[in-house]
């Protein structure tokens, strides 16, 4: 019974050996399979997508056809440089961008449809004579029998003035006519002239004040008692002083005539002044060649003036008279510089 039993189990034993060995040795001999996989490295770079092309309106009963393969682009020529001609169309970008403000303007003649443009004449501003910054003028004043002195003194302070007359009586008539008669001016020396600005007025204990509103178009007038008057300021608007030396600035022409609205401290009035030629006049300052000036008859009274064409056009004889008949003469003595 040993002997029969023995044969056999030797060959379980050995049956289990042989596969034990086969599986064994299958691990043993493909190691890689358990070796861990390592991947390979690479580059990854991110570039921006193109813009997707619009999507075509699709009718809703034929099916859609895919889009073409894109060709594969050809390599660039190199194509030699020719002067461009004028462009046809702009782009996009380029119809965005700034007109060149000398591009934009339309000159005469450009539009069809409009006919020439006239240009339009301007009024060019008189060209001012040059006056030295400070000018004193003394006068004899004679009023009926009395007989006194005036002082005229002009100021330039730059783009201002100031003009300050001072008058009174002189001799035995200084013991009837006690006081002086005090006016000043003041203002803006523009392109065209004067511009009053201010006016003062004192007759022996009287003041009065007036202010010129270019803006406004009104001087009021402040008196020495009573409410305040105003009157409309329109055109060329002067007072008894500046007047002068507007006319010393403007210099007058040979003939013609001249208008001004002047305020004389109580009122404004319209006044034409007729050139009458050229005179000699004898002076205190010797012969002077003079340009005669004449108020239009009015109910004001009598007014003349002779400048002297040589003397900056400055006044060296004034003669008026008011509406009481009375006559006032003022006489150059001296004009300095």
């Amino acid at each position: 019974m040993r002997r029969s039993v023995r044969p056999w189990g030797l060959a379980l034993a050995a049956s289990l050996l042989l596969h034990g060995s086969l599986l064994g040795g299958l691990e043993w001999r493909l190691p890689q399979w358990t070796q861990r996989y390592e991947p390979s490295a690479f580059d990854v770079k991110l570039v921006s997508a193109p813009p997707p092309a619009p999507a075509k309106a699709v009718s809703p009963l034929r099916k859609p056809t895919p889009p073409p393969r894109p060709a594969k682009p050809a390599p660039p020529r190199v194509l030699p440089v020719t002067p461009l001609a004028e462009p046809q169309a702009e782009s996009s970008s380029e119809a965005a961008a700034p007109v060149e403000p000398e591009v934009a303007l339309a000159t005469p003649g450009m539009l069809p449809d409009a006919g020439p443009v006239e240009p339009i004449a301007v009024a060019a501003p008189p060209v001012l004579n040059a006056l030295p910054p400070r000018l004193d003028l003394r006068f004899q004043v004679r009023y009926g029998l009395a007989k006194g002195e005036q002082t005229l003194v002009w100021v330039n302070e730059g783009e201002r003035y100031t003009l300050t007359s001072v008058a009174s009586a002189t001799g035995l008539a200084g013991v009837f006519y006690r006081g002086r008669f005090v006016q000043t001016s003041r203002g803006r020396i523009t392109p065209g002239g004067l511009q009053p600005e201010a006016f003062w007025d004192q007759r022996g204990d009287k003041r009065s004040s007036a202010r010129f509103d270019a803006v406004a178009g009104r001087i009021t007038l402040d008196p020495e008692h009573g409410a305040p008057r105003h009157f409309a300021y329109e055109g060329e608007v002067q007072d008894a002083l500046s007047l002068f030396f507007q006319l010393a600035l403007t210099a007058p022409p040979p003939d013609g005539t001249l208008s001004y609205q002047v305020f004389n401290g109580k009122k404004l009035r319209d006044y034409a002044y007729e050139v009458r030629g050229e005179e000699t006049l004898d002076t205190a300052l010797g012969m002077l060649r003079t340009l005669r000036l004449s108020r239009v008859a009015d109910r004001d009274g009598r007014f003349e003036a002779w400048l002297a064409v040589d003397r900056h056009y400055l006044p060296v004889r004034v003669l008026r008279s008011d509406d009481k008949g009375s006559e006032m003469e003022l006489r150059v003595l001296s004009i300095a510089p």
